[in-house]
């Protein structure tokens, strides 16, 4: 067999890229990282967090393991994925099912093995995680409502890992991953609404296509209320520091955006809207930094 030229290797590499969903497990590592340095940490300085090998473990476990989720669910979706993503499908096609699947393995099983070297009950973790990964993709994501919640949930999964290994129980953490879940769900949503067409011929029961766009919206305008009373209350509370700001600036873009989700009906429109909230959600990892900046503290200090 002849090696491939630096062309093909290269286009293969983006194909494989593109199958994971790079961005997102790029997102999930900044995210944990984040996580660890200014909410579940209580009291270590930052390099300490930083040079903990058992938390570098745990977050290199999470995106083999999320990695080999996105090659799976990509696997399974491969026809629907023609007509919904036909850029993105045509780019993947350069790497076979049967490569696929063999990255699928090899991801899982290191991350089982790097999962080990924190201890065996972490690589138990993990190994649910990649089942119900599995599970998702082979039968959950067909199913109506069940589909986005077990999606979102898979979505946020990997921090529990952080939550179980540094034991921080506080409720400013639980109000924190209510809001990541509240976001997560009307992106899920939106995501359908984006697909709908695929969806329909492939027969996957999403939202969109069992109750149509309007009672879609009805239900994402919902959301997008409760996400912004959710936002106002998370800015009320001085525990976020600075990043209370960006909780006020959710609140307000949820509440806008109700808007261009009613006043068009074009495939166009939800692809923007869907960008914009998978933004938004990267915008509040960046904002974490915010949350060791206390307003209050800043004015004793003056």
């Amino acid at each position: 067999m002849s090696p491939l030229s630096p062309r093909k290797l290269f286009v293969k590499t983006l194909a494989l890229f593109t199958v994971i969903r790079g961005y997102n497990i790029a997102m999930l590592i900044l995210a944990q990282y984040m996580a660890s340095l200014f909410i579940f940490n209580e009291g270590k300085n930052h390099l300490q967090i930083l040079l903990d090998k058992n938390l570098n473990f745990i977050i290199i476990a999470s995106a083999l393991s999320a990695a080999a989720g996105y090659i799976i669910n990509n696997f399974y979706d491969l026809e629907k994925d023609a007509i919904s993503r036909p850029l993105q499908n045509y780019v993947e096609r350069f790497v076979s099912q049967n490569f696929k699947l063999n990255v699928y393995l090899a991801l899982n099983i290191l991350a089982l093995g790097i999962a080990f070297l924190v201890s065996w009950r972490v690589a138990v973790f993990f190994l649910v995680y990649q089942f119900m990964v599995w599970f998702y993709s082979h039968k959950v994501n067909k199913l109506v409502w069940f589909n986005n919640l077990y999606s979102v949930i898979l979505m946020v999964f990997p921090f529990f890992a952080l939550f179980l290994y540094y034991e921080n129980f506080s409720t400013i953490i639980f109000f924190h991953a209510g809001f990541l879940l509240l976001l997560l769900l009307e992106t899920d949503i939106l995501k359908d609404l984006t697909t709908s067409t695929a969806d329909a011929i492939y027969h996957y029961s999403t939202i969109p296509v069992i109750y149509g766009d309007r009672k879609t919206k009805k239900i994402l305008t919902l959301l997008m209320i409760l996400t912004a009373t959710w936002s106002i209350f998370m800015w009320s509370d001085s525990g976020t520091g600075y990043m209370k700001y960006f909780f006020l600036f959710s609140a307000g873009l949820n509440l806008l955006l109700i808007f261009p989700l009613w006043n068009s009906h074009s495939k166009t429109t939800y692809k923007i809207l869907h960008l914009i909230f998978k933004l938004l959600i990267g915008f509040g990892i960046f904002n974490m930094v915010f949350i060791d900046l206390n307003p209050l503290d800043l004015q004793r200090i003056i």
